[in-house]
């Protein structure tokens, strides 16, 4: 059961590459909750496909030339896997470079992605993208 949901997680982050936005909202439950970290420019928790869309993906497209999620490494354990990734992106409104770690926590349930939890640096995050670019 692990390496199959670690087969789903991985192919989120393979549509996510390619810019296959509705293959990655498709891959997500109808009741998914996305814990986007606190202190991130887009932080807090969001109930639906949808909202990461209008919240998250959107906003970091505005804010971020360039940007991509790089997994460097996946551990899947039954329902639970975490990848760990890297973002890396250019800043639009700093002009600084985007290379930091991060830790995605996924939770499946009936194969689709039904919980997200991001581990970050935040700091260094706002240093390339301050908090409310997007929305300003």
């Amino acid at each position: 059961m692990g390496e199959q949901n670690v087969e789903i997680v991985k192919g989120v982050y393979a549509a996510f590459a390619r810019g296959d936005v509705p293959a990655v909202l498709e891959a997500f439950s109808d009741d998914l909750e996305w814990f986007e970290a606190e202190g991130m420019p887009y932080g807090g928790l969001y109930r639906s496909g949808d909202a990461v869309l209008q919240n998250v993906f959107g906003p970091i497209a505005a804010d971020v030339e360039g940007f991509a999620v790089t997994p460097e490494e996946y551990i899947g354990s039954d329902a639970t896997v975490a990848a760990i990734v890297r973002y890396t992106g250019t800043g639009k409104a700093t002009g600084k470079t985007l290379d930091e770690p991060a830790v995605h926590v996924w939770e499946i349930r009936d194969g689709k992605l039904a919980r997200f939890r991001q581990f970050i640096d935040t700091v260094k995050f706002a240093e390339v993208v301050p908090g409310g670019v997007a929305a300003a």
